[in-house]
């Protein structure tokens, strides 16, 4: 029941979509995050952001990385009820600078598209107007990092974005711009600002959707343990945006809404990590383990009303 439910909430939401009757909610499978590393430490990663998957939660944290790295991930987010996968290659440059190239990808099966009849306000249940669809979204982020001084990097997306539900689809152009200033040797800021310039998606029926820009801003404190051999990263994340979303996101001051993310990690020696934290007031948690330059991490999410999410992601750094 709860998966039939799950997916006819989703049939909904994108019919209003295609319809154009929902352009704050055009980007939503963007917001699921990339790496179970950060997904366990809440989604608060825009000033950490130090691994293959600062492409997505904020672009300048590639600069200063060094030599290649390949990650992928995999997620059964609400149960079963969406597929969402995400790969990345990141590498570095010459004057610390690098490039990074992001695919996120997010499916949905066996969605209920219904073309009942109506006679006299009634509504007759008839099983051969029904037609089972899928919803396919992905993206493609391009990114570019540099360090512009000592403290400070910066970097930028080029992102691409592609859509199908059932017979329609639809494309789409944006751009991310993000910063990462060091304060301190221990505490560091962040901003991405996703969509900065409004990105346009246009649909093959001509309709036209717009996502919004997002600023995303955090601050992350590094502090390392010398007598259990350990490092421990607290962090810290809001997400502002501005289109009236007071039913989907945490706070809102008038029509300026806002997502809360608050994350924790302590590694020992590079081998062993475990996580957690509160991603929009739900429990995250995870841990990893790294040998050699091989990465492996898993990050579970509760949800209040669905089911729970688990992802597991791996990386090679070479």
């Amino acid at each position: 029941m709860t998966r039939s439910a799950t997916l006819l909430t989703i049939a909904a939401l994108l019919t209003a979509s295609s319809a154009g009757a929902a352009n704050k909610y055009a980007g939503e499978f963007l917001t699921h995050g990339v790496g179970a590393r950060a997904l366990g430490m809440g989604s608060a990663f825009v000033a950490v952001a130090n691994d293959a998957t600062a492409g997505y939660w904020n672009p300048a944290g590639l600069a200063g990385l060094v030599g290649e790295a390949v990650h992928l991930m995999h997620s059964e987010t609400f149960g079963d009820v969406v597929n969402y996968d995400t790969g990345a290659y990141v590498r570095a440059l010459e004057n610390e600078s690098a490039f990074a190239f992001t695919v996120v990808r997010l499916s949905i099966d066996d969605i209920p598209f219904t073309d009942f009849e109506e006679s006299n306000g009634r509504i007759y249940y008839d099983a051969t107007r029904i037609t089972w669809e899928s919803d396919s979204e992905a993206a493609l982020l391009l990114s570019y990092a540099r360090p512009v001084s000592d403290r400070m990097d910066v970097g930028g997306n080029l992102k691409v974005i592609s859509k199908q539900i059932g017979p329609n689809s639809c494309y789409g152009l944006g751009f991310d711009l993000g910063a990462r200033y060091e304060v301190l040797n221990s505490l560091t800021l962040g901003a991405n600002i996703q969509d900065v310039t409004t990105t346009f998606l246009v649909w093959d029926t001509k309709e036209r959707e717009r996502i919004m820009p997002t600023a995303k801003v955090g601050v992350a404190y590094v502090r390392e343990i010398e007598s259990m051999d350990g490092r421990v990263v607290l962090a810290a994340d809001a997400d502002f945006r501005f289109e009236k979303r007071w039913m989907a996101d945490e706070y809102h001051v008038g029509d300026v809404t806002f997502d809360t993310h608050y994350g924790l990690e302590f590694s020992y020696r590079d081998l062993v990590a475990v996580r957690g934290g509160l991603a929009m007031g739900q429990l995250t948690a995870g841990a990893g383990i790294g040998i050699g330059g091989f990465l492996v991490d898993y990050a579970y999410g509760k949800h209040e009303y669905l089911d729970s999410s688990h992802r597991v992601s791996a990386a090679y750094v070479f």
